[in-house]
């Protein structure tokens, strides 16, 4: 069994979810999958509302999982979950579980699992020590994150590092228009993917940047108000566009007419969105935090910069936008770089191979 949330609401593990239950997994395993997102406006409400709604999804996800716990009794169940308070209920799905016999896997995904974790009580610590050590496995997205749960006290048997991971596009049918560079931001519109950054950017109207096109693709966050009124005055109309969120055809589309991908974000994981881009050949400026340094490599598969840096995303953009060998290298070993070690159609072999580890565990 397996617990994660499928688009809607659009994020990272949700795009994991989806792309797994694409793979020949579920041909392989009798994988049952539970939801554990049912209302999308849990994630656009506030307040009482947003509490509201919140405590019943929990509740009937929590039922719901039980329900299935007790009917399917299976022997792995595979739970999803990032940091902070949806790390507490997803940990007793999984407590849950091991309660009823199955092998148990934690999959942490997100990059504020340390913050998340430094920044609470003593106690509240060792809870959420004991809440990891009791699973049969902890998912880990790189091996930087490896070395956190180590040093917390995380049984070092129990760490797997499976990083994120997307399925290879075509990209024959890129269109690109050779007298327009095309800068896609595509994320959660707020300050910790950098997006203000890009917008100091935009605003300056750099006479090296003139012939380029911004698309800042992303859902809207509790910081829409203040970034509409800055891009609204940042550049002329037909140099910016704010599509909204993005999924399917739109996305592939978004992806396959760009040239530089922009993600100068404070805090990761592994941003799926990052591998996307990887993988159609973009050029993709980021930042190294989380597991983005195991992945990119300055100026071979990318340009590494600093957070909250707008001067340095400025100096990247100018020397990708002035030399269009440079961006086909970057983004022909970019791409090369997701087909090698992120590719679906590998990852799913090592899965199978981790779920009969498992299984094999609890059969002896």
């Amino acid at each position: 069994m397996v617990s994660g949330p499928l688009p809607p609401p659009l994020g990272g593990i949700a795009a994991y979810c989806q792309d797994f239950l694409g793979t020949n997994l579920p041909s392989e395993f009798d994988i049952t999958f539970c939801r554990s997102t049912l209302i999308k406006s849990v994630f656009t409400t506030k307040g009482v509302i947003r509490f509201v709604l919140r405590c019943f999804v929990s509740f009937v996800t929590m039922v719901v999982w039980i329900w299935q716990l007790i009917c399917k009794q299976p022997n792995i169940a595979h739970v999803h979950t990032n940091s902070y308070k949806g790390f507490y209920e997803k940990a007793v799905f999984a407590l849950f579980a091991r309660m009823l016999g199955a092998g148990t896997v934690l999959h942490i995904h997100g990059g504020g699992f340390k913050d998340f974790y430094t920044n609470t009580s003593g106690t509240m610590r060792k809870i959420i020590r004991l809440l990891l050590n009791a699973n049969s496995r902890v998912i880990v997205l790189s091996e930087q994150s490896r070395s956190f749960f180590e040093s917390i006290g995380i049984h070092s048997r129990r760490i797997v590092v499976l990083s994120n991971c997307v399925f290879m596009p075509n990209i024959s049918l890129r269109n690109k228009n050779a007298d327009q560079i095309v800068i896609l931001f595509m994320s959660r519109l707020e300050k910790n993917k950098g997006i203000h950054e890009l917008i100091d950017v935009i605003k300056r109207r750099n006479q090296k940047l003139s012939n380029c096109k911004y698309v800042l693709a992303g859902p809207r966050t509790s910081e829409w108000t203040e970034l509409s009124n800055r891009i609204d005055n940042a550049a002329p109309a037909s140099n910016i566009e704010v599509p909204g969120p993005l999924v399917g055809k739109e996305k592939e589309y978004a992806y396959q007419n760009a040239d530089i991908y922009v993600l100068q974000s404070y805090v990761e994981g592994m941003p799926i969105g990052l591998l996307e881009a990887m993988s159609y050949g973009l050029v993709c400026i980021t930042t190294p935090v989380g597991g983005i340094p195991s992945v990119v490599q300055n100026m071979h598969n990318g340009i590494l910069i600093e957070p909250g840096n707008a001067h340095d995303l400025q100096n990247a953009l100018e020397l990708l936008v002035a030399d269009p060998e440079l961006r086909d290298k970057i983004g022909r070993q970019a791409r090369e770089t997701v087909n090698r070690h992120y590719n679906w159609d590998k990852r799913a072999d090592q899965i199978n191979k981790f779920y009969l580890d498992i299984v094999s565990e609890h059969t002896r």
